[in-house]
């Protein structure tokens, strides 16, 4: 039986091996062939890890520029590894003559099919030799604005503000015109347009836009900011502010344009600025003639029967809606606390921006008691019970517009009982890496609540004894001052 089926094997063998392929001159058999489809797949894998290999170990020491290591590691291990294959076939017996002759008949083919490939790779290399776009610029092509994260010979990566990323032909971009941000610019010039009644004083306007501008944290100081009298619009005098940003912080435009015009608007009503609205006047040439509509009081038509004459209440009908419950407005509450008080409107809309919504169920527990403290709470909806669970005893019940976690969220410290919801509760939250972010990129919020710590020397020197006791002080925090100590353990919380 084994010698039968080892027979049966060198037959099939035989049989594969007599199976004969004719290209030109050159014969191969399939045993030949299947030979060299794994040479082919091994000198491809070869060359895909040479390809990393190449761009991301050696390239990478002696050139930065990321679409340049590309180009150069696609062109060498793609050239490497055809040498190979060339070699392979030679090896094998294989006539390469016949390369030549099939090339010749499918190169109308290749050429008609495959040109819009051959352009693409062409302007690919285009905008990797000229560099006039580069990794990491900010460019606007049609209705994309992005981030360019990659280049490639045939493509480009564009990364949108949204998160998403669309892939753009290199010809695309070859041929047609876009904006670099990044090309041969540090800065970047953004305009904002407002309109101001025509009362207004222009001096003063411009002299409002101008410190608004320069509180806003990306806005550069050099080249300095300017506003433009633009024209006297029909209902507005027409004013153009102009500012300069980092070319880096392009990606974030829409977000600074956002913050200089809340500012915009904040100081103008420090300063009675009225922003104008369309309007139109009516002027009645022949007033007289809408008399006769009217019922005027005459001495022979007293007061009283004009009166008389309307109709009643009954008759008179208001189909308003009613009035509706006014929502909780977690500015008043953050102007509420202590350690929030100095801060004005603009700072306090900050805070809004970082905060964020958090659900809890009814019982759902939100913290336990010695839980490291990193959120300040404000309850929109809904009710919490504290409770201490080491005495089993309710401490509070906090209803909806009370706050909670604001000494914790400061100084980092551990919660000193549970909060559990009673009920279905909506929780407003401010985090403590989201304010760690506030405190880095405003420093005027942190000096404001620095200002406010001397008003609780009680609460803090209660609160840093607690630390002490479990060893959760710092050498860098010995300090007999307690207000000092707060400033200090702050700014080693929250890196400013």
């Amino acid at each position: 039986m084994t010698i039968n089926i080892k027979q049966i094997l060198i037959d099939i063998y035989n049989f594969i091996y007599s199976i004969n392929f004719s290209f030109g001159e050159t014969s191969l058999s399939l045993i030949s062939i299947f030979q060299i489809i794994i040479y082919l797949l091994l000198v491809l894998i070869l060359t895909y890890y040479f390809n990393k290999l190449l761009n991301k170990k050696i390239l990478a020491k002696v050139i930065l520029e990321k679409g340049v290591r590309n180009i150069i590691s696609n062109i060498v291990s793609y050239s490497l590894g055809t040498l190979f294959f060339i070699i392979v076939l030679q090896s094998t017996g294989f006539n390469l003559s016949v390369l030549a002759f099939v090339g010749g008949g499918l190169g109308i083919g290749i050429g008609l099919g495959l040109q819009d490939l051959t352009r693409n790779f062409i302007s690919g290399l285009t905008i990797l030799l000229e560099r006039k776009i580069k990794i990491g610029n900010y460019i606007q092509f049609d209705e994309f604005e992005g981030t360019i994260e990659e280049i490639s010979i045939r493509t480009v990566i564009l990364k949108l503000r949204n998160g998403s990323s669309v892939i753009l032909p290199s010809n695309k971009l070859a041929e047609n015109q876009i904006i670099n941000y990044h090309y041969d610019t540090n800065v970047i010039r953004l305009s904002l347009f407002v309109g101001v009644a025509y009362e207004s004083d222009p001096v003063l306007v411009t002299e409002t836009l101008l410190h608004a501008a320069y509180n806003d944290l990306y806005v550069l100081k050099d080249p300095p900011a300017q506003v433009i009298f633009n024209d006297f619009g029909d209902n507005a005098l027409n004013f153009e502010l102009w500012i300069w940003i980092k070319a880096e912080h392009v990606p974030i435009k829409p977000n600074i344009l956002s913050s200089v015009r809340f500012l915009i608007e904040y100081y103008f009503r420090l300063n009675q600025i009225t922003i104008a609205f369309p309007q139109r006047d009516l002027w009645i040439r022949n007033p007289e003639v809408l008399g006769q509509y009217f019922n005027p009081i005459t001495p022979s038509r007293s007061r009283t029967q004009a009166l008389a004459e309307l109709p009643s209440n009954k008759e008179i009908e208001f189909n308003s809606p009613q009035k509706e419950k006014q929502l909780l407005s977690v500015k008043d509450i953050l102007k509420s606390v202590s350690y929030f008080q100095n801060l004005n409107e603009i700072e306090i809309r900050h805070l809004i921006e970082i905060g964020q919504l958090q659900k809890l169920k009814a019982e759902e527990i939100l913290f336990r008691e010695n839980d490291q403290g990193d959120a300040f709470y404000i309850v929109l909806s809904g009710t919490v019970e504290v409770v201490t669970e080491k005495l089993g005893k309710t401490l509070a019940i906090l209803e909806t517009g009370s706050f909670f976690g604001e000494l914790a969220l400061v100084l980092g410290i551990p919660r000193t009982a549970t909060v559990k919801a009673k009920q279905d509760t909506l929780l407003f939250a401010i985090k403590h890496y989201n304010f760690r972010k506030l405190l880095q990129t405003n420093p005027h919020i942190s000096e404001a609540i620095c200002d406010d710590l001397h008003k609780h020397q009680e609460e803090l020197t209660q609160r840093k004894q607690e630390l002490s006791e479990r060893g959760l002080l710092t050498e860098e925090e010995e300090e007999s001052n307690i207000v000092v100590w707060a400033r200090k353990r702050l700014k080693l919380l929250f890196n400013f």
